[in-house]
């Protein structure tokens, strides 16, 4: 295994980290942990095209790696029960990022290939704003004594709900895109089965 993808199997490995200690109350040591399985998601594709090692492995578990993150510290946070994050939201995330990575599968399995779009990417940076800002706040609140739902805390709140609705905006059109654009790649697949 090079280094980008023993990157990326690290970042999948602090999805459930993260989720333990945000479980644990340990908001700032999930905070930290969070940030560095996001530096890993920056250097691990950066690594492997600029030292020449792109695989096959690489390609199917960056994204999921991805997803096992997001999904990780997003069911922490409703479990928690943050008044910013919904039910809705989660369940709209985790049904997309699990369609799209049944369907990249089922691709890269019959030999065709997955556009990744400028969207998608957007939606991935979208994410990881609204679970870092929201882990960022949780860490201030906690070092302050008070606790989400809070009167004071509520304007800070009702930003990162915001942020949240942007998120999950990015993540219904990057998965309708992808759906659209992908089409092509899925029926050429088919025709070399």
């Amino acid at each position: 295994m090079n280094w980008p993808n023993g990157l990326t199997v690290a970042r999948m490995i602090m999805g459930p980290i993260v989720l333990v200690c945000l479980l644990a109350g340990s908001v700032r040591l999930a905070f930290y942990i969070f940030i560095v399985a996001m530096l890993t998601d920056l250097y691990d594709g950066y690594l492997a095209r600029r030292w020449d090692r792109v695989t096959e492995f690489g390609k199917l578990m960056d994204p999921l790696a991805d997803k096992v993150l997001v999904s990780m510290v997003l069911v922490g946070f409703l479990l928690m029960g943050l008044p910013f994050v919904s039910l809705w939201m989660v369940g709209v995330i985790i049904a997309r990022e699990l369609l799209i990575l049944g369907w990249r599968t089922g691709l890269f399995k019959s030999g065709g290939g997955f556009a990744t779009s400028w969207t998608a990417k957007w939606k991935t940076a979208a994410q990881m704003i609204w679970i870092s800002a929201s882990l960022f706040y949780l860490t201030v609140i906690h070092g302050l004594g008070l606790s989400p739902g809070d009167t004071s805390t509520q304007p800070f709140e009702r930003a990162l709900w915001g942020l949240g609705v942007v998120a999950v905006a990015l993540t219904v059109i990057s998965g309708a895109e992808y759906v659209v654009c992908n089409r092509n790649s899925e029926s050429d697949a088919r025709k070399t089965e």
